[in-house]
C-alpha cells in the first residue's frame, strides 16, 4: 500500500474553483453565474442551499419522514453544499487526520466502506492512498458527480446502493462521517457497521448530533440524545480505540475489550463537552458553525469570477 499518496491538501476537483465550478455546472444544471452565486451563497451561510431546496421541497424540518428520504434521493442542492464543506480546513484536517490514522495502523490495503459518502470526496480520497473503497450512496446524481471525481483522480471505486449488497465481516474500515444526525435509529445502522467490520476493524465516525438548527433541517432532532454517548457504540461492540478532541473523527475498534493501543484521554476530555449538548445545544451549534467555515481566499477568488461571468 503506498501510504505515502494520501493527498496532503485538496485534491481535484477540489484545489481549484474553475473545475469546481465546471464541475458543478455539469451536474447541477445551472449557469456558472449561478452556480458561483450558489458557492458564495454556502460559504456565507453554511447549508443554505439545502435548506432553500427543502423549504420548496415541503417537508417537516428536523423529524423523520418519507418525504425527507426523498428529498435526499433527488435533490441537487447538496452538490453546492458538500462542495463547499469538503474543501473547508476542518474536513481537510479530518481527512489529514484520518490518513495519519491509516499509516499509525499500518493496515496493508484495507478494504474500507464509504458509508454516505454523496460526491465521493472521501472515497477518492482514501483510494488514493491506496485504500480498497466501495461507497454506498443511494442517491444517482450525487454519485455520478462522484464518478467525475474518481475519473479526475484517476481511481477506481466502486459503489452499491443498499446495504444488501454487504456480507458481514467484509470491511477493515467502515468510514461515516456527517452522516448518522440525519438517519432514524442510529444505534440500529451502528450495529450493521459492527457486522460489517471484521473483527479488529475500525469504524470511522463524526456525526455532530447537537447540531441541530434553522439551515440543517435535515439533521433530527430526536438524534441530539447521542451528542457525546460513547455507549451508542459500547453496546454495539465497537469500542473507543483513538480521535481528535471533538470527535472529528472518533475511531472505535470492533472488540471483545479494549484495545492495549488505545488512546481515549482526548476522546474522554471531548466527550465532556459533548454530553451537555444534550439539554443545551445553542452554544455547541455556535462553534460548530465556527470552525466549519470555509477559507476565505476561495471567497474573495469566486467573486472576481462572479464579476467576471
Amino acid at each position: 500500500m503506498n501510504q505515502s499518496s494520501f493527498p496532503p491538501g485538496l485534491f481535484p476537483p477540489l484545489d481549484d474553483n474553475e473545475t469546481l465550478v465546471a464541475a458543478l455546472m455539469e451536474f447541477g444544471g445551472e449557469s456558472r453565474a449561478a452556480v458561483i452565486q450558489r458557492m458564495l451563497d454556502e460559504l456565507d451561510r453554511s447549508g443554505v442551499n439545502v435548506t432553500r431546496a427543502a423549504r420548496e421541497f415541503g417537508f417537516p424540518p428536523h423529524v423523520p419522514s418519507e418525504q425527507m428520504n426523498e428529498f435526499f434521493r433527488t435533490t441537487k442542492s447538496f452538490l453546492y453544499a458538500c462542495g463547499v464543506w469538503n474543501r473547508a480546513p476542518m474536513k481537510d484536517a479530518m481527512r489529514q487526520w484520518i490518513a495519519n490514522f491509516v499509516r499509525s495502523e499500518k493496515l496493508e490495503s484495507p478494504r474500507v466502506l464509504a458509508f454516505g459518502d454523496g460526491m465521493g470526496f472521501d472515497s477518492a480520497f482514501l483510494a488514493l492512498g491506496g485504500c480498497r473503497v466501495t461507497f454506498l450512496e443511494p442517491s444517482d446524481d450525487s454519485a455520478a458527480f462522484a464518478e467525475k471525481v474518481f475519473a479526475l483522480n484517476n481511481v477506481s471505486v466502486p459503489r452499491i446502493t443498499t446495504t444488501d449488497q454487504i456480507a458481514p465481516g467484509e470491511y477493515d474500515i467502515v468510514l461515516c462521517l456527517d452522516v448518522l444526525m440525519c438517519i432514524p435509529s442510529p444505534p440500529d445502522i451502528v450495529t450493521q457497521f459492527a457486522n460489517w467490520l471484521r473483527p479488529g476493524g475500525f469504524l470511522i465516525n463524526h456525526s455532530p448530533f447537537f447540531f441541530v438548527e434553522p439551515y440543517q433541517l435535515t439533521h433530527l432532532t430526536e438524534n441530539i440524545k447521542y451528542s457525546g454517548d460513547s455507549g451508542l457504540f459500547v453496546r454495539a461492540g465497537l469500542r473507543p480505540y483513538k480521535g481528535r478532541f471533538f470527535w472529528d473523527p472518533i475511531v472505535l475498534q470492533k472488540a471483545a475489550a479494549p484495545s492495549p493501543n488505545r488512546r481515549t484521554t482526548v476522546l474522554r476530555l471531548g466527550q465532556r463537552l459533548l454530553r451537555p449538548a444534550r439539554f443545551y445545544h445553542k452554544i455547541h451549534v455556535l462553534a460548530a458553525r465556527l470552525l466549519s467555515g470555509g477559507e476565505r481566499t476561495w471567497y474573495r477568488e469566486l467573486q472576481a469570477m462572479l464579476k467576471n461571468s
